[in-house]
């Protein structure tokens, strides 16, 4: 819808005004080079952010019910309130490189402050082959981060 805007706002004078054409087309250049710049910056200022926030998933069945053996440690150590994290548990066997099982699309949504932290249990998922849990390596492959 903004594009058709945008189109609608340049095209008409362009129609009406035929002269000042290479006016209204390097207004409209530098304009949209403005915007380019300004949604790049604001990019990687929010990744640089979002690589501070940590999580870290360990077989723990201290900290959690013998159901729930898998805890998830999400810490914000970003200068902005998070609002709420989208993760990935991978699974893997210790000494090898392919996956043996993953937790997907788990989801913290409780507000944390700059500094704060939060913990979830999760069940263990089917495991394929069977291994025992002190064999067991846990990676976060996708995170996302959703600022306030």
């Amino acid at each position: 819808m903004g594009w058709l805007i945008a189109a609608i706002v340049f095209v008409v004078p362009l129609v009406f005004f035929p002269r000042a054409t290479g006016y209204i087309l390097v207004a409209a250049l530098a304009l949209l080079g403005g915007w380019a710049l300004y949604d790049s910056l604001q990019n990687s200022r929010n990744l640089a952010e979002e690589e501070k926030v940590k999580i870290a998933a360990s077989y723990d069945p201290v900290a959690c019910a013998l159901q729930t053996p898998v805890l998830a440690n999400v810490v914000n150590g970003s200068s902005r309130e998070v609002a709420s994290v989208r993760f990935d548990i991978a699974v893997k066997r210790r000494g090898y490189s392919n996956e043996i099982g993953r937790l997907s699309r788990l989801l913290d949504d409780r507000p944390m402050p700059p500094g704060g932290q939060s913990h979830y249990c999760y069940a263990l998922p089917v495991l394929i082959p069977a291994v025992a849990p002190e064999e067991l390596e846990f990676l976060i492959p996708l995170q996302f981060v959703t600022f306030k």
